[in-house]
């Protein structure tokens, strides 16, 4: 009686302490190095593209390989291999992840809870916590506290030249601030519950001068976003629907959706697993405005010159579950580079329509950081993998340039139908 009591404590003891455990273990797999031939000093060409091919397939995914092989192969780019650039860190992002670390939680409805500023989880045990980690709401406090960036698209068949949009964006994010006044919460997050805005306003061409829109996200993961547009052939402003905002915007092959990579909003109905645990390729960090690489799109295509490293990564699946959303699936690419070191950034991600099938995929061709450690971007690949359509997107956020000037951001300006207009004129 005594065995059978002492049996039932331990059991019980085990299913409240490690059963906990078990998933995190299972979930993140061990971290597999590259050993191969692609190292600092090697530039892979037209003429050598083939002998490094099979390594390349197992440091590029299959996306990315197939967008840099049109460029690398018709001698529009070349892809020189260096030593990884450390990036600059933001303070107040660094300091309020290290003292609210071990704070914050992520419920079964895929929901966090507890959380106050900084990274959530700077050590992450499983695919939940990573995903937080590199949520659009939270955890990119460098390009978005307050964002202004000053952008370009350039539309591309293969590699000919079709057309291009110029355009701003604007961010901001009202809750858990660090770096960026006003720090903390702002009324509309501890009122409202806003979390995020985003707003987008075309410059060029002259027939769609004017077009705007404006994204209002929520922090309840079950809480729909409020999405409004101005349509200047019409001169109204519509409220846009969730298929709306899955639509390629203005004929590219972005929907806002893939902004950054994934600009989704998390919700119950999500499932994430991470696949692996290895090194990939990527354009390192370009750092202040007078490190930025140079584009021409008459010289490289729809490609870019930049210099390549080598960094751990992990591959993540995100299934959707939402027979009505134009994916079945996510397969995402995360900077898996420690903290502080690193910040688990989205690198690349490829999205898979209904069918199965890899339709699209976007992300970084040279990432930009400030001096202080605000990053964003100068060159990002939107693609449609099923027909080699490529959109780039080209230019500056103002951290690296006019940051006094233009930070922070006026709310009435940035984030109202009435000042994007205003702006647009």
């Amino acid at each position: 009686m005594i065995t059978l009591k002492r049996v039932h404590f331990i059991t019980a003891f085990l299913l409240v302490v490690l059963l906990p455990v078990f998933p995190w273990a299972e979930e993140l797999p061990p971290y597999q190095k590259y050993e191969g031939p692609i190292k600092p000093g090697v530039v892979i060409t037209k003429e050598n593209w083939d002998t490094y091919l099979p390594e390349l397939e197992k440091l590029l995914p299959p996306s990315r390989l197939q967008w840099y092989g049109i460029g690398v192969k018709e001698g529009l780019v070349t892809m020189p291999i260096v030593e990884i650039t450390p990036i600059p860190k933001m303070k107040g992002y660094v300091e309020a992840t290290r003292k609210y670390a071990g704070t914050a939680r992520v419920g079964p409805d895929n929901q966090l809870y507890d959380w106050v500023a900084g990274m959530p989880f700077p050590e992450p045990r499983n695919a939940q916590e990573i995903a937080w980690n590199f949520y659009t709401d939270l955890s990119r406090p460098q390009p978005a506290e307050d964002l202004l960036f000053h952008s370009e698209f350039l539309l591309f068949d293969g590699t000919k030249y079709e057309k291009r949009f110029v355009w701003d964006l604007c961010a901001r994010r009202y809750h858990g601030r660090t770096d960026i006044p006003p720090l903390g919460d702002m009324p509309q997050f501890t009122e409202n519950g806003i979390s995020y805005k985003e707003s987008i306003v075309i410059y060029e061409p002259n027939e769609v001068r004017g077009f705007s829109q404006l994204r209002i996200r929520y922090w309840d993961v079950n809480k729909e976003d409020e999405c409004y547009a101005y349509l200047p052939a019409v001169r109204r402003v519509r409220r846009l629907t969730g298929s709306d905002i899955t639509d390629p915007l203005l004929g590219s092959d972005c929907i806002p959706d893939d902004f950054q990579v994934m600009r989704q909003k998390l919700d119950s109905r999500m499932r994430f697993r991470v696949l692996e645990h290895r090194d990939f390729m990527v354009p390192r960090s370009y750092i202040g405005w007078e490190d930025r690489p140079s584009y021409e799109y008459t010289k490289h295509g729809p490609c870019f010159q930049v210099e390549w490293e080598i960094r751990p990564h992990w591959v993540m699946e995100v299934m959707i579950n939402n027979p009505d959303y134009p994916y079945s699936k996510r397969i995402l690419y995360i900077d898996s580079t420690p903290f502080p070191e690193g910040f688990y950034c989205l690198y690349w991600g490829e999205e898979y329509d209904q069918n199965g099938r890899m339709w699209k995929a976007n992300g970084n061709g040279a990432p930009a950081f400030s001096e202080l450690g605000m990053s964003n971007l100068y060159l990002w690949m939107y693609m449609n993998c099923l027909t080699n359509h490529y959109t780039v997107m080209a230019g500056y956020p103002t951290y690296v340039k006019d940051f006094k000037e233009t930070i922070p951001l006026k709310e009435d300006e940035a984030f109202t139908i009435k000042g994007l207009l205003k702006k647009a004129q």
